[in-house]
């Protein structure tokens, strides 16, 4: 019976299990409660977007946009009045037009940190 030694060969494409360990990074999710402030960014064609929210039970908060984001989001959609959390998927905002349309310009949130808690 003869021994095989792959262990070199692991060691030079897998490294080794110490550099393996530092790899795993967990992120840990900030929970949402009944009147957290919450900020968002989405990403959109002319750049980044940032708002707040109050987080409520009902769902669907309105986000407080920035100047600059609302500026960027009303030159994409000249009829743009307001932005929200997705009613059904938290992880979406809508963007809410003046005009009547079929369906809204949605967007997938990009970044949500919980700030505080009033």
């Amino acid at each position: 019976m003869s021994v095989i030694d792959i262990l070199g060969e692991q060691e030079e494409t897998l490294g080794t299990a110490e550099d393996l360990r530092e790899e795993i990074v967990v992120e840990v999710a900030q929970q949402e409660v009944s009147g957290s402030l919450v900020k968002i960014e989405f990403e959109t064609s002319l750049g980044l977007c940032t708002g707040y929210y109050h987080s409520s039970e009902l769902g669907h908060e309105e986000i407080n946009m920035d100047t600059d984001s609302m500026n960027m989001l009303q030159r994409l959609f000249p009829a743009c009045n307001g932005v929200f959390v997705h009613q059904s998927n938290r992880a979406w905002v809508e963007i809410s037009l003046a005009e009547h349309i079929h369906g809204l310009p949605e967007y997938k949130i990009y970044n949500r940190i919980v700030t505080a808690q009033i």
